[in-house]
């Protein structure tokens, strides 16, 4: 039997690379595609040095869709996973026309590259910021309420609706998968490097003698801190895969989270004691504009159609980043 090759985009970043290494292991060929605005080409260089297998990676932006057909053809791709995003909330709220361009516009082109090319899967990277700032303290549900409160956050919410439509076509198979905040890795080669995410934050702080900072500490949870979903990366990887093999029909979004929450008090807390660092003073300011109080996934579709579940406790995610 043919080994399925799949078009990874945005596969050297954080995700991207642990989707590929959790494909490899699995028998897949794998192609990368990424213009390492955010992506390490290191990252592939240790994948193929692990795995002592060829990947070949095609330096291109995913908005050059000329290169994206030509990678497509030449490689004679079976499916895609679309990772690629511009995902910094701040900054899609000065560079809304640019998110749109990259994260709605681009997947739309690549859907009609899928087409053209006779690619029937089509698995899609969303996240949980689609669900917006809940006013609700209960786990989100997929067909829940949207109200994204950014332009990334609409950008992929308006996306889903391209990779939807292009699932529903008879003889196409695939998904869009929320992601709730991840973290942990592989190994160290793979780390975040990600400015947006609390434990690479802490991290950096700690790194320079800074005092980690906690915005808000009068939300209506147990400790008085935002409470959010923390999913391993290893997981995000698996849950990529168990769409990849799933031989039913998938529903059209699925959460990918624990289901359980934890405080950003328990998160800092964490951290500091596995850098040894426990008597390290934390600041508290004021809340921020647009957190919600608590963002957690129900993850109760993904069980049922694809049999997956995270397997890594949050102490777990935290000490693979030492």
């Amino acid at each position: 039997m043919k080994k399925e090759t799949w078009l990874l985009t945005g596969g050297a970043g954080y995700i991207g690379t642990h989707i590929a290494d959790e494909f490899i292991r699995a028998g897949k060929s794998v192609v990368i595609y990424d213009s390492l605005y955010q992506g390490l080409e290191s990252r592939i260089i240790y994948l193929r040095a692990h795995h002592n297998v060829e990947i070949p990676f095609i330096k291109a932006d995913i908005r050059d869709y000329n290169e994206l057909e030509s990678v497509t053809r030449t490689h004679k791709i079976d499916g895609i996973v679309h990772t690629a995003a511009l995902k910094a909330v701040g900054e899609s709220m000065e560079k809304s026309d640019e998110y749109f361009q990259v994260n709605l516009e681009a997947t739309t082109e690549l859907i009609a590259i899928a087409k053209r090319n006779n690619v029937k899967k089509f698995i899609f990277s969303s996240t949980a910021a689609v669900y917006g700032s809940p006013d609700s303290m209960e786990p989100c549900t997929e067909d829940g309420p949207k109200a994204p409160i950014s332009p990334y956050g609409d950008s992929k919410y308006q996306a889903e609706s391209v990779v939807t439509a292009f699932i529903n076509t008879p003889g196409n198979h695939g998904t869009s998968l929320r992601f709730f905040n991840v973290v942990g890795a592989a190994a160290p080669e793979l780390l975040d490097n990600s400015v947006e995410n609390l434990v690479p934050i802490v991290l950096g702080k700690l790194n320079t003698g800074e005092a980690p900072t906690i915005f808000g500490t009068d939300y209506p949870t147990p400790d008085g801190t935002c409470v959010r979903d923390y999913v391993d990366v290893r997981d995000i990887a698996r849950a990529h895969l168990a769409a990849a093999d799933a031989t039913t029909k998938l529903p059209e979004t699925m959460n990918i989270g624990t289901g359980r929450g934890a405080s950003v008090r328990e998160i800092i807390k964490l951290v500091l004691d596995a850098t040894k660092k426990s008597d390290t003073k934390v600041i508290e300011v004021e809340r921020r504009a647009g957190d919600p109080a608590f963002l957690c996934a129900d993850v109760t579709l993904a069980k049922s159609a694809m049999g997956f579940e995270s397997k890594y406790s949050l102490e777990e995610s935290v000490r693979s980043l030492f």
